[in-house]
């Protein structure tokens, strides 16, 4: 890994306060001394007080938001706290479970023209998550997807590293540099699809977007939500606001079709 680097980790919290502990504590306990870092946590939740959580605060700088803005707002927010050469942005419902993490940070070295980096998801039972990472979404694909028979598969299933167009931002890593260039996530997006945006823009610059199975990341997976449908909406919601702005429009009359069998508005 180049000398001199710092790793920013940038959390947004909002209605996770319980598995905002645990995540850093799996931080704590996984990075340990192997690259030099520190935590940026962005509070969304008005109701809640981070500072009084049962968190080591040696590494971790809070920033009192306390408005939901949504996830790629509340990164943008943490972004400009960090000090760091390099950022992964992470689920506050996450937690690290593989150690030598300087390797992730080495494949920004080991090829110049890598833009993003995805690690391995697993969910509680130790499967690998669905939608971890995946292809660049069609009208095609909405109809597979929704018949549980998505290509993108073979990726978020693959034991070797694969370069693809797309990774969650669950477990997102990143130069800063690079993400000022690309000015942020587009806050527009509420919750999800934000995370694919950044992907594509970052192909557009000509940059590689990398999935790395090796480092895994356990991700318990909806912990912002209690209202199922208000999840729903927003996910249809961003997929609209996804294809329209990248003229996909076919594909986002497929979505609007799709969206009336599968949620209510």
């Amino acid at each position: 890994m180049e000398k001199n680097k710092k790793l920013s980790i940038v959390i947004v919290s909002y209605n996770s306060k319980k598995n905002l502990e645990n995540c850093i504590e799996s931080i704590y306990k996984k990075i340990g001394s192997s690259v030099d870092w520190e935590i940026v946590v962005v509070n969304n939740d008005r109701n809640e007080e981070l500072s009084k959580a049962r968190i080591n605060l040696d590494k971790v700088k809070i920033v009192d938001h306390k408005k939901n803005v949504g996830f790629g707002a509340g990164v943008n927010l943490g972004v400009s706290y960090a000090d760091g050469n390099f950022l992964l942005f992470l689920n506050p419902d996450a937690n690290i479970v593989s150690d030598e993490f300087e390797k992730v940070l080495k494949e920004f070295d080991n090829d110049k023209e890598i833009g993003i980096v995805g690690v391995r998801i697993l969910s509680k039972k130790n499967e690998k998550q669905q939608w971890s990472a995946g292809r660049e979404i069609s009208f095609y694909d909405l109809i597979r997807n929704n018949l549980r028979i998505s290509r993108s598969a073979k990726i978020w299933n693959s034991s070797e590293k694969k370069e693809c167009d797309w990774v969650t931002g669950t477990a997102l890593f990143i130069k800063k540099d690079f993400f000022n260039q690309l000015k942020g996530f587009d806050d527009d997006f509420f919750m999800y699809f934000e995370d694919m945006d950044l992907c594509k823009r970052t192909r557009a610059l000509g940059k590689k977007v990398l999935f790395c199975p090796d480092y895994k990341i356990c991700h318990g997976g909806g912990g912002s939500y209690d209202d199922w449908l208000l999840q729903k909406k927003h996910y249809y919601d961003s997929m609209e606001k996804y294809l329209k702005k990248h003229s996909k429009f076919f594909s986002l009359w497929v979505a609007r079709f799709v969206r009336k069998w599968f949620v209510k508005k």
